[in-house]
C-alpha cells in the first residue's frame, strides 16, 4: 500500500486566463502564489504550500490534473514498481514549486501527480485583514467520472489507502458513486459511474469555516451579475452532511464550496454507509430540493500523461 498522505492541488484548464484570475481571485478570494508565463498559481488562506489551485492557459476546458502529496519520498520509487506490475503509464514530472514527481493515469484513465515535497511559502491564517471574497480555506475534496466504478474503489482502497465512507446505490443495488477518505474527513475523493464523456472531472472542493461563506459564495457571484456561474445551491447534502455551493467558470469548469462535514475517528472500525434509491429524494441534498440536470450529467474532459485530451466515449 502506497503511502499517501493527502489531496493536494488541482490544474484546470481555461481559455481566458484573465478572466479566470478575476473569478478566482478576484471575486473568489483565492491567494495569488504568483503567475508564472500561462500559469497562476493561488491557495487557500490556510495552506502554507505554494499552490492548490493552478489556472493554465489553454484552447479548452477540463482537468490537466489532480495531484496527491505522498508522506516520504521513498513512496514515489514504491509507486513506480506497483506502477510496472500492474501495467499504468506513467512519467517523471515536474511542476513551479515542485521537483520531482510522478504523472500516471489511474486503471479508468484518470490523471494523478504524486509527489512528496513542494516549497513552502507561509499562510495567510491569521491575517484577516488581507481576506477577501469567500476565503477559501484548504483544498477538500475531488470528484470525478469513470466507466468502471468497482475497478477504481479497489485501486484507491487497496493500493492508495483510502477508505471508503459513503455510497450510492441504484435501483438493482449496484454502486453508483463512492466516497472515500485517507486522512479522517467524511472524504477527500469522490468517484461516480457514468457510461458517457468518461473518464471525466466533476468538480474540486474547497473548504470553507462558516456557512455564512456559502451563502457568500452565492452572494457574489449574483451581485457581479454572474447568475450563470451559480449552479446549485447553498444547500446541505445527506451524504456527508455538507453545507455546499456549486459554481462554474466562464469555461465551466466547476468548484465547490463545502463545510459541517464529519470527521472519521476511527476508520478501521467505519462501516460504509450505503444510500439506497428510495433515498434519492434526500441522500444528494438533505432538504429535498431537485438537482439540476447539468450537475448531474455535465462535467469537464481530462488530459492523458502528455497533456492531451482525452477523447471521451459517448
Amino acid at each position: 500500500m502506497l503511502d499517501i498522505l493527502r489531496v493536494s492541488h488541482v490544474v484546470y484548464r481555461v481559455a481566458d486566463l484573465e478572466k479566470a484570475v478575476f473569478f478566482y481571485r478576484d471575486l473568489l478570494g483565492f491567494v495569488e502564489t504568483e503567475r508564472n508565463g500561462d500559469e497562476v498559481f493561488l491557495r487557500g488562506v490556510e495552506e502554507g504550500q505554494h499552490h492548490s489551485l493552478v489556472l493554465r492557459k489553454s484552447s479548452s476546458p477540463g482537468l490537466s490534473y489532480a495531484s496527491l502529496r505522498v508522506k516520504r519520498p521513498e513512496v514515489l520509487d514504491e509507486a513506480r514498481e506497483r506502477f510496472d506490475e500492474l501495467g499504468i503509464r506513467y512519467r517523471r514530472a515536474k511542476e513551479r514549486g515542485v521537483e520531482d514527481a510522478l504523472l500516471f493515469e489511474d486503471p479508468q484513465g484518470l490523471p494523478i501527480m504524486l509527489y512528496h515535497d513542494m516549497e513552502y511559502v507561509g499562510d495567510r491564517r491569521l491575517k484577516f485583514h488581507e481576506y477577501r471574497g469567500v476565503t477559501p480555506v484548504r483544498i477538500d475534496h475531488i470528484n470525478f467520472m469513470v466507466r468502471d466504478l468497482d475497478a477504481e474503489v479497489e485501486f484507491y482502497t487497496k493500493l492508495l489507502g483510502f477508505t471508503e465512507t459513503e455510497t450510492f446505490l441504484d435501483r438493482e443495488g449496484k454502486k453508483t458513486v463512492s466516497w472515500m477518505t485517507r486522512i479522517g474527513h467524511s472524504h477527500e475523493i469522490a468517484i461516480a459511474r457514468s457510461s458517457r464523456n468518461v473518464p471525466g472531472f466533476h468538480h474540486a472542493t474547497f473548504y470553507v469555516h462558516d456557512v455564512r461563506d456559502i451563502i457568500r459564495a452565492a452572494d457574489i457571484v449574483s451581485s457581479a451579475q454572474m447568475w450563470d456561474s451559480l449552479e446549485r445551491g447553498p444547500g446541505r447534502h445527506g451524504v456527508t452532511q455538507g453545507f455546499y455551493v456549486y459554481l462554474r467558470d466562464g469555461d465551466k469548469n466547476r468548484i465547490e464550496f463545502f463545510t459541517g462535514d464529519y470527521f472519521v475517528l476511527d476508520p478501521d472500525k467505519w462501516k460504509p454507509i450505503a444510500w439506497t434509491w428510495d433515498q434519492l429524494r434526500y441522500r444528494s441534498d438533505f432538504w429535498g430540493r431537485e438537482v439540476p440536470e447539468s450537475w448531474l450529467h455535465e462535467w469537464v474532459p481530462v488530459e492523458d500523461i502528455t497533456g492531451k485530451l482525452r477523447g471521451w466515449n459517448n
